[in-house]
C-alpha cells in the first residue's frame, strides 16, 4: 500500500489490504517499525493486537547518539560504552540497557560532568519504547528485527516516483 495522505488514512488502507490478504487467519501479527509516531499511532488504531517491535537499526541510532554524547572527542571509548549495550539489547536483556540509561546522570555526575541534553531525549526514547524492544524473544516467534525490507522498498518508490522526468497525478 502506498499512500501521499493523512497516516490514519494510511492505517485504514493497510488495514483493508491486510484483511483481503488473511489477516483474520494469522495466529500472530508483527508491526516492525522505526520510532515515529505515527506509525505506532496507527497500529494501535489499526492492528491493536499486533505486537510491536522498534526496528533494531534505529534503536542501535539511538544508542550511538548517547555514546557519542557521552564521549564526544574519544570514538573508541563511545564504541567501547555502546557495543556491550547493543549486545544486551539484541539478546534478551533490554531491561539492563534501559537501567543504564536511567543511571546515566548519576554516572555523569559522578565523573563531575555535565549530562548532555542527548541522553535526557534518548532515555525518554527508549522509555517509550520499552514495550517494543523483545529483540531476542520476536525473533524466536520468528519476527524480523529490522524493517530493511520496506525500507528498501520504500527507497525504491521514492527514487521511481521522484526521478528526473518522472511526473505523476493524484
Amino acid at each position: 500500500v502506498a499512500w501521499q495522505g493523512e497516516p490514519l488514512e494510511f492505517g485504514r488502507r493497510v488495514q483493508a489490504e491486510a484483511r483481503r490478504r488473511g489477516l483474520a487467519q494469522t495466529q500472530a501479527v508483527f508491526v516492525v517499525a522505526d520510532g515515529s509516531v505515527w506509525i505506532w499511532k496507527v497500529q494501535q488504531d489499526r492492528f491493536g493486537r499486533a505486537q510491536g517491535v522498534l526496528d533494531f537499526y534505529h534503536a542501535s541510532q539511538h544508542l550511538w547518539t548517547v555514546a557519542r554524547a557521552l564521549h564526544p572527542q574519544d570514538e573508541a571509548a563511545a564504541r567501547a560504552w555502546v557495543e556491550p549495550l547493543l549486545s544486551q539489547l539484541r539478546h534478551g536483556q533490554e531491561k539492563g540497557v534501559l537501567q543504564t540509561l536511567e543511571d546515566l546522570p548519576a554516572w555523569c555526575v559522578r565523573r563531575r560532568r555535565a549530562v548532555p541534553p542527548e541522553v535526557e531525549r534518548e532515555r525518554d526514547y527508549f522509555q517509550s519504547h520499552r514495550e517494543h524492544m523483545h529483540y531476542e524473544a520476536m525473533a524466536a516467534r520468528g519476527c524480523p528485527v529490522g524493517s530493511g525490507a520496506m525500507e528498501s522498498f520504500c527507497a525504491q518508490m521514492q527514487g521511481r516516483f521522484k526521478r528526473c522526468g518522472q511526473f505523476w497525478s493524484a
